[in-house]
């Protein structure tokens, strides 16, 4: 009966014109109900004009939903006429699962008027099919353009590579379209074909991580080296990362230094560059300590069978 009191509530919001309310991380639409359920109860504080769900409370719109030990939703008298639902806040145990991506914290608020999400807490993670994004501080998704940001401890883990930094913007989009060969794409050229359907704007193909920004102490790991910069940016769908400022690459026992860096975890190689500049008076060479290794036998002594 609290279930369908509330969604009964929610009908109402959802009928006027003004209605936007949406979670929107990648599924759900603004015109989509909003049903909460919750164990304990769901208070109606009709003077803070609010709802409290109590206990395993959960959020459902569309392809979306809020997981949290509280939900508090705020609403307000809409420029139509009726009513509109304006902030979430989300206490205890958060988690915000889409179809792409699923979102872990302690504490999240949802801004609809921004399109803004903070998560905030203990072990804060924001994880994709392929890809986790990890941070200390907080957790920022903002829906009206599809990016997250990660502030404090960054880090980026996309199998056996890893990036971390200080802070760090995540860019999702939908997937690059697949290369075709010559051929086929004469035949297009000759061929009126009819142009392909593209997916919705929030659709889980849309959702997909493309791109990470990193700034400060950037520091890129793959099972065969380490690289570090001042900034740096990791394309996730070619597996490339290009680092700038103060650039040190190391491999076992042996450094490289210079100004800009682009380390491919598909083939293995990366290349270091360095350009002088007035302010430090380089001379534009790359830097290069290598150490020989180490003998694993001692040459027999004088005198001895070998």
């Amino acid at each position: 009966m609290i279930k369908a009191a509330l969604l009964l509530a929610l009908g109402l919001f959802a009928g006027a014109p003004a209605f936007a309310q949406t979670i929107n991380m990648g599924g759900g639409g603004s015109n989509q109900p909003i049903e909460i359920t919750a164990r304990d109860g769901i208070e109606w504080d009709r003077d803070a004009q609010r709802y409290v769900a109590n206990g395993d409370a959960a959020a459902r719109q569309g392809g979306t939903t809020v997981y949290a030990d509280k939900l508090i939703a705020w609403y307000r008298q809409a420029a139509e006429g009726g009513t509109e639902i304006f902030r979430y806040e989300a206490q205890g145990s958060v988690r915000i699962a889409t179809e792409t991506q699923t979102v872990y914290g302690d504490r999240g608020v949802y801004d609809i008027d921004s399109q803004t999400m903070v998560v905030t807490g203990k072990q804060l993670r924001l994880v994709t099919p392929n890809d986790t994004l990890t941070a200390r501080d907080t957790l920022e998704y903002h829906g009206a353009r599809d990016v997250a940001v990660a502030r404090g401890n960054a880090m980026i883990v996309s199998g056996t590579r890893r990036m971390t930094a200080d802070v760090m913007t995540a860019y999702f989009g939908p997937p690059a379209a697949p290369a075709r060969p010559q051929a086929q794409q004469r035949n297009q050229r000759n061929q009126r074909a009819q142009p392909a359907a593209q997916p919705a704007s929030n659709s889980p193909e849309n959702q997909r991580l493309k791109r990470v920004e990193s700034f400060g102490n950037v520091h890129v790991s793959t099972p065969t080296e380490i690289a570090r910069g001042d900034r740096g940016v990791y394309n996730m769908e070619t597996s490339i990362a290009q680092l700038a400022g103060n650039v040190r690459l190391t491999r076992g026992d042996n450094q490289l230094a210079g100004d800009f860096a682009e380390v491919n975890n598909n083939t293995g190689i990366s290349r270091l560059l360095s350009r002088p500049t007035a302010e430090s008076g380089g001379d534009g060479r790359v830097r290069g300590l290598f150490t020989p290794q180490q003998q694993t036998q001692q040459a027999p002594r004088a005198g001895t069978r070998p």
